[in-house]
């Protein structure tokens, strides 16, 4: 699984994030990419300057839509990263799509045994057989890298959902091929429609005795009439999937063996990050976390600026 790990350790006068030694690799990070920030829990006496709040979400998006103090904006795009979150009412498949999303990306080795649901690592999802914390992860097809959050399906973790969708530019929009859309998949819609997200549908489970594909499309159709999709959101791209066996196509009765038309749809149909490669660094967190190995961990996303492995940050 592809991820890219920023080690911080803090300063113990300034309550600064200072870099390691010099020897420590340099690679940089791009804007437009989404990524772990690790800092140390030895003496970083400040969480709360890593939790994202909404002033900050407003001043990204401002910052983002306005143009460069000379007056020629800065803005570019990253070709070679797609930005996704997979999204869905409970039940109608996606963890286990991400799963075969990941095996035929390459993800692991072919002697490497690995478990069901690999995205639902906590032990109460386990249990439960649902997810709960929205995870990232990402792989790699065509030379483009796509960043893929899957995302809770249970509405009551419906916050979670919502809190996630300032990462990305696109959803895939997951629905079971017999029950069609359902009350989570009108919320997680309504709320990627309202962010402007490209959409791409995903009718899943296609082999079930009762699938009704064509049903379920229309439906999903004139649920995004219901919620005021534009007519370029209404005009969203349809494939057909077997999550389980990792089949797709944009023909349910036509699948290819793999879920090569799946991953050609994402980088036909969804937009590349807007980047401003000369602004000062921004980076919006998501959510924070805390490893015993590991110590505190944000995940976020950089919008502006790079980050360099190692390099002073000050929150």
């Amino acid at each position: 699984m592809q991820m890219q790990i920023i080690t911080l350790r803090a300063s113990p006068s300034a309550h600064r994030l200072v870099p390691p030694p010099a020897s420590a690799s340099s690679s940089n990070l791009s804007a437009g990419r989404c990524f772990l920030l690790r800092p140390s829990h030895s003496r970083c006496r400040r969480p709360r300057s890593l939790r994202a709040s909404a002033s900050l979400e407003q001043e990204v998006k401002e910052r983002a839509d306005s143009p460069s103090p000379s007056g020629a904006s800065s803005q570019a795009t990253r070709r070679d990263v797609r930005n996704i979150a997979i999204v869905a009412h409970v039940d109608h498949g996606k963890t286990t799509l991400v799963d075969s999303m990941l095996r035929q990306s390459k993800v692991f080795r072919d002697n490497q045994v690995v478990q069901e649901r690999i995205m639902d690592s906590n032990d109460l999802e386990r249990e439960r057989g649902i997810t709960i914390l929205s995870k990232n992860t990402s792989i790699t097809y065509k030379g483009t890298k796509i960043n893929i959050i899957d995302t809770p399906g249970h509405s009551d973790f419906g916050g979670e959902v919502e809190r996630v969708l300032n990462m990305v530019e696109g959803i895939l929009l997951v629905v079971d091929s017999v029950e069609g859309p359902m009350p989570q998949t009108r919320f997680v819609l309504k709320k990627a429609l309202e962010f402007g997200h490209a959409v791409v549908v995903v009718v899943n489970k296609v082999d079930r005795p009762i699938a009704r594909p064509e049903f379920v499309v229309n439906s999903t159709f004139e649920l995004f009439i219901e919620l005021n999709a534009t007519d370029e959101q209404c005009d969203f791209q349809t494939v057909y999937a077997i999550g389980l066996k990792g089949k797709a196509g944009i023909s349910a009765d036509n699948l290819a063996d793999d879920l090569g038309p799946l991953f050609e749809a994402i980088l036909r149909c969804i937009p590349e990050p807007r980047i401003e490669k000369d602004g000062a660094l921004q980076m919006l967190v998501t959510s924070t976390e805390y490893d015993e190995h590991k110590g505190r961990i944000a995940i976020g996303r950089l919008h502006a600026g790079e980050l360099k492995r190692g390099m002073e940050v000050v929150a």
